[in-house]
């Protein structure tokens, strides 16, 4: 679920967004072994070289195909640069980012990336928010002449996000990780191992400026499926503002270890598996624990051809998170009030898999082009209040197809998404013993519910394409748009949704 930041690449990007052909990458990585988290491996089979990239330029996005928590509109600047040295006994890589974001017209999520946790946090006056994201990164490998090379790579994020239109709320994130990597290059056959460590941490702070207007603001704890709490900002049943925390605080540890192989040119695979904990809570106020474990493997058969190269890539990805709320109580004693932990209950799990093949074809004129299919299953279980039960299950497949060429000093990528829902949702509701004579069912946002599946269920297509012109001197000039289209939506307000993009750039 977590975005990483990794040297000198664009490996995660928002699901619109992901196709290779738009992803910057070093040219001093040879072969696939940049693509996974081990830098020794990377720097062992890149040429000598510098490589080097600086770019600013901004972004703008509108349209009403979205989800509730995003902006009418949203502007945007960034700022980037990466590096890459490769040595003979050293190999060095750094980035650097900065993005500046205003929304109009926000509400909903209260987190600067709703849908990253298995709980929410939501408020229902629209305004605007601005956002604002750091991100810093390096790595190393010392190639010392034997056939073992050590490395490891830090990156570190930042997020400052903040509402001025009460409700108001103040939210800070940071993400950490280190990834110490070995390779072993063994003539034809190579091997790689990769440790993997992550933190991320994010609390919410929420006020409101003078006298409430005709009513008391509200707020809603989200505890999976939209199922939780509505109540008055500042009460207890929402967290925001309890006596001892006057604060929302989140914190997750991921541990976890990537094994890398590759054969000659031919085969290349990876593994990655991680296990995660988290809770929310501080000062012995601990309300929700949250288990996880993820899984993640890739095989990439490359074959040569009469000018070009084909590659064949096979994907496969697992993850599972679950949501525990525990049971507290406020105990005094000799005057001093302590919050005692009773126990816990599973109020929601979930789990998603995604699978999928991909072409790629590399012609030695330049031009490129891909193909693939995906095919992705979710499911989410509430068991907020027993006996009731909400079992929900989704299929979608995901076409995809891109290429880019080049014209003089032109360079054209695009890429193209087709995302369809496959038969119906498997939804059923429930109640596990009727004998126990509980009438009421847990309170739910239906309608943000209604429009979410919505979003995520439309049939749409997905097109991305960019034109950059490249100067004699290393400077280039990029323009991209992205364009999103839906079919037959009822309950969200539009169709479409487009980002347009225009960067200045110096490549050196």
């Amino acid at each position: 679920m977590n975005a990483r930041h990794s040297h000198f690449t664009c490996r995660t990007l928002p699901v619109a967004l992901s196709a290779v052909l738009l992803c910057a990458q070093a040219a001093l990585a040879q072969g696939h072994w940049g693509e996974g988290v081990n830098i020794a491996g990377e720097a062992a089979n890149a040429g000598l070289g510098h490589e080097a990239d600086a770019s600013i330029g901004g972004k703008f996005t509108s349209g009403n195909f979205r989800s509730p928590s995003m902006g009418k509109t949203l502007w945007s600047a960034q700022a980037d640069a990466a590096a890459v040295s490769s040595f003979e006994d050293l190999y060095l890589s750094g980035t650097f980012g900065f993005d500046l974001s205003y929304g109009t017209g926000m509400m909903g999520s209260m987190f600067s990336d709703p849908g990253f946790y298995p709980f929410d946090i939501l408020e229902f006056t629209p305004g605007d928010k601005l956002k604002q994201t750091y991100n810093i990164g390096g790595g190393f490998a010392w190639k010392n002449g034997s056939a073992w090379t050590p490395g490891a790579t830090v990156a570190f994020q930042g997020i400052n996000y903040a509402k001025r239109k009460d409700l108001r709320h103040t939210t800070y994130r940071q993400e950490f990780e280190i990834a110490p990597s070995v390779h072993y290059d063994g003539g034809t056959f190579q091997l790689g191992l990769t440790g993997i460590f992550r933190k991320n941490s994010e609390f919410i702070t929420a006020e409101q400026v003078g006298q409430s207007k005709a009513e008391s603001y509200m707020a809603f704890l989200d505890k999976g499926m939209r199922y939780g709490t509505m109540q008055v900002w500042d009460g207890s049943g929402v967290h925001l503002n309890e006596e001892g925390v006057n604060r929302f605080p989140v914190k997750q540890y991921t541990y976890g270890a990537a094994l890398q192989a590759s054969y000659g040119k031919l085969l290349y695979a990876d593994v990655e598996y991680t296990r995660s904990s988290g809770e929310v809570g501080e000062k012995g106020y601990t309300w929700f624990r949250f288990p996880g474990e993820s899984l993640e493997t890739k095989l990439i058969l490359t074959l040569p051809g009469d000018g070009m190269v084909h590659n064949i890539t096979v994907n496969y990805q697992w993850h599972s998170m679950e949501n525990n709320e525990t049971v507290t109580e406020k105990v005094t004693e000799g005057g001093v009030t302590t919050p005692r932990v009773y126990g816990s209950n599973l109020i929601f799990r979930h789990k998603d898999m995604s699978a999928g093949v991909r072409y790629a074809l590399a012609h030695k004129n330049g031009w490129k082009a891909l193909g693939g299919v995906s095919f992705d299953h979710a499911r989410d279980l509430s068991t907020l209040m027993y006996p009731y039960f909400d079992d929900d299950r989704s299929l979608h497949l995901i076409l995809s197809a891109g290429g880019s060429v080049g014209l003089g000093n032109f360079l054209i990528r695009g890429n193209f998404r087709f995302i369809q829902k496959i038969g119906e949702r498997r939804h059923v509701m429930d109640v596990a013993d009727e004998s126990l004579g509980v009438k009421e069912p847990p309170t739910r946002l239906q309608d943000w519910w209604d429009r979410e599946q919505e979003a995520a269920d439309a049939t749409r297509f997905v097109l991305n394409a960019a034109v950059r012109y490249s100067f004699r001197n290393g400077l280039y000039l990029e323009a991209e748009t992205l364009w999103i289209h839906a079919f037959k939506v009822v309950l969200i307000s539009g169709n479409d949704r487009q980002t347009s993009g225009l960067k200045f750039g110096y490549n050196f």
